[in-house]
């Protein structure tokens, strides 16, 4: 097996409401390797939207350390952490959060300017690739109103893309859609996958997805309590 592009060694999660501190992660080993398409079950409330943003540099555990390519992300400065998001992260979420008032082409690109730098012919050569690769081609200048929920789900995909991020986050980008534009959109997401270069994580509850899976994990109040990979390994002793 080859080494994880994501390692989390003993983190937790703490919340504090107020009143008492409450724990929704429970500590917590996980490595994410390249070429899997991992998902992340459970129900409401289990901590798996938690666990996800703490995979993505977005909150900072309480305990424990996140490795991403093997650079320790989770005592660094806000800086720093921003900067590892920019380089190695693209994230889906359960809406597209596409600008209204821009074309597809210019909320693909328009990532690339926020993050600092200027939008190259570059990024501009690869957003078109990418366009053609999930045909949406025809959609280069039209704007979200005029797009399905599924175009605009892969408009996303293109969007987490553009800047090559070894690790694509996804949090329930299906459960919005009906079950032909979900098809499409997880077709696009196994094929991927595939890339043994890029580990690709969803989280949601939607079962329509279970059967894409490479490796199921199961969290319940915020502990793993099933992982398919530690199941294979267990099955092989």
């Amino acid at each position: 097996m080859s080494n994880p592009i994501l390692s989390l060694q003993g983190i937790a999660r703490d919340f504090h409401d107020g009143i008492q501190v409450r724990r929704v992660i429970q500590k917590t080993d996980l490595d994410i390797y390249p070429g899997e398409f991992t998902i992340i079950a459970g129900p409401s409330g289990s901590g798996k939207t938690t666990l996800m943003t703490l995979m993505g540099l977005i909150l900072r555990p309480s305990e424990g350390t996140v490795y991403i390519r093997d650079i320790k992300a989770s005592g660094c400065s806000e800086t720093k952490m921003a900067k590892l998001r920019q380089q190695n992260y693209g994230f889906v979420f359960q809406l597209s959060e596409l600008l209204p008032a821009l074309s597809v082409m210019e909320n693909i690109v328009v990532a690339s300017g926020i993050q600092g730098s200027s939008v190259t012919g570059d990024i501009k050569k690869k957003a078109l690739d990418l366009l053609k690769d999930f045909n949406l081609l025809d959609c280069l200048h039209l704007r979200p109103l005029q797009l399905s929920g599924g175009q605009k789900q892969r408009v996303a995909i293109v969007r987490a893309l553009v800047n090559d991020p070894v690790l694509l986050l996804c949090d329930e980008p299906t459960s919005a859609l009906d079950a032909e534009s979900s098809q499409i959109v997880l077709d696009s997401l196994k094929q991927l996958s595939k890339d043994k270069t890029r580990g690709l994580i969803m989280v949601t509850h939607d079962p329509r997805v279970f059967p894409y899976a490479d490796r199921m994990i199961k969290i319940e109040d915020g502990i793993i309590v099933y992982d398919s990979l530690i199941s294979k390994e267990q099955k092989a002793l």
